[in-house]
């Protein structure tokens, strides 16, 4: 390989199997990794003339998407963040061009992020058990919070349990496709997967927690070779957890207690998630109702939750309204509605024809390896949960990075249409 190949290649490679370890970092490295592997994917692209990698179905409905994005961006414009965001989005979708590039260029990619997931994963299942019986990280000056939360390696930022619940099946994905006749180590590698799924429970994080059970559920009904493995490990996790919780109420208080009464499940006023998420949604509601179309303008939410016609008290005014689908109907109108929530139908249909296909004909229409992948996109386009700033660069990586390998796979099999 010459020298040029090398470094188009090679670089962007690293940057792939790195980019666990910088989303622990922060945004600023793997920001800038997306933005590296777009640019060396789209270079090689057109210095070999492959351009046949923008011949799909994903790369199609993303662009349209994208381009819609940017011109409400222009139709509703308020400042300068809002045209950023919608024209910087487009390098999400080249991101996981350059993932499924990539590892077709570079097979050692999967090993590489099996050793680099796993590294990580170490490290914060240490300092994260640490934390959560010392009250403090043993890497950085981080307290567990009054309520119990731990953050460990992400400092003051509380989303231990998001990185580990979204990026969980990635690492399975990739753990099943490696180890594939090695049971015996992939039985070692459960005691891993175990003190992952608990650590999700402690860290306090509810939607992380009922994340990762939706997706393994959705693993342990659809996979075809390691369904003992999943389904064992994870009743063991639950074992652990009912009696973590009897021992320590902090973490089953946050999850369970605490929702419950949020929720007003004990009372007679009920809310949806709680009377903060509730404010959050009726306040886009209410600008949803003005704007029925294209919404009140990309990343808009945070400049009019205030104005007295969408306020609902004071709680109503945040950044987001907390959940994909609300913040798309508010921000985008119908238009951007029916982009994303026909892409979450189109992976409930496919699902629905794998699971029928096992269940009527013993036909697995997607290997494990996919199966993995599909339920991490699945979990990040679930709407009945509260969620991150769809438009967040670092919640997006979460939620384009599994595309990259699943386009990859499916490419391999000649299935990618």
């Amino acid at each position: 390989m010459k020298l040029q190949e090398r470094i188009l290649i090679n670089f962007p490679s690293y940057l792939i199997a790195l980019l666990p370890l910088f989303l622990i970092s922060g945004p600023f490295l793997s920001d800038l990794s997306v933005l590296l592997i777009g640019i060396f994917f789209l270079i090689n692209v057109v210095l070999n003339k492959e351009y046949h990698f923008f011949k799909n179905k994903f790369i199609i409905i993303f662009s349209i998407f994208s381009l819609y994005l940017f011109i409400n961006s222009l139709i509703k414009y308020y400042d300068i963040h809002s045209i950023r965001s919608s024209l910087g989005y487009l390098r999400f979708g080249i991101f996981s061009l350059g993932v499924f590039y990539f590892l077709g260029k570079r097979k050692e990619i999967i090993n590489w992020l099996f050793i680099i997931f796993t590294i990580c994963y170490l490290l914060l299942i240490f300092d994260g058990y640490y934390q959560y019986f010392y009250k403090v990280s043993f890497f950085l000056e981080v307290k567990t919070t009054p309520s119990g939360r731990i953050s460990s390696l992400f400092g003051s930022e509380l989303i231990m349990g998001s990185y580990l619940s979204r990026l969980f099946p990635i690492f399975l994905g990739i753990t099943f496709y490696l180890y594939k006749d090695k049971k015996t180590f992939l039985l070692l590698l459960c005691v891993i997967f175990v003190l992952i799924e608990v650590l999700i429970f402690l860290s306090g994080e509810r939607a992380s927690f009922f994340f990762n059970a939706l997706a393994t559920i959705y693993i342990i009904i659809m996979i075809k070779d390691f369904k003992k493995i999943r389904l064992y490990s994870f009743l063991i996790s639950l074992i652990i957890i009912f009696f973590a919780s009897s021992y320590d109420n902090a973490a089953k208080n946050r999850i369970i207690n605490e929702t419950i009464s949020q929720m007003g499940l004990h009372t007679d006023t009920k809310h949806i998630f709680s009377a903060v998420h509730e404010s959050h949604y009726l306040s886009a509601y209410k600008m949803f109702l003005d704007n029925k179309v294209l919404g009140i303008g990309v990343r808009n939410f945070r400049n009019f939750c205030n104005d007295e016609k969408y306020k609902v008290n004071e709680r109503s005014c945040t950044t987001h309204p907390h959940n994909t689908y609300v913040q798309l109907l508010s921000e985008t109108g119908l238009i951007g509605l029916i982009f994303v929530i026909s892409i979450f139908i189109y992976f409930i249909i496919i699902s629905l024809k794998h699971f029928l296909g096992v269940v009527y004909k013993k036909k697995y229409y997607f290997n494990d390896f996919e199966i993995c992948m599909l339920s991490a996109i699945l979990i990040s386009l679930w709407p009945f949960v509260p969620t991150g700033n769809f438009l967040n660069n670092w919640v997006s990586i979460v939620y384009y990075f599994p595309v990259g390998f699943l386009l990859w796979s499916l490419n391999k099999r000649n299935i990618l249409t």
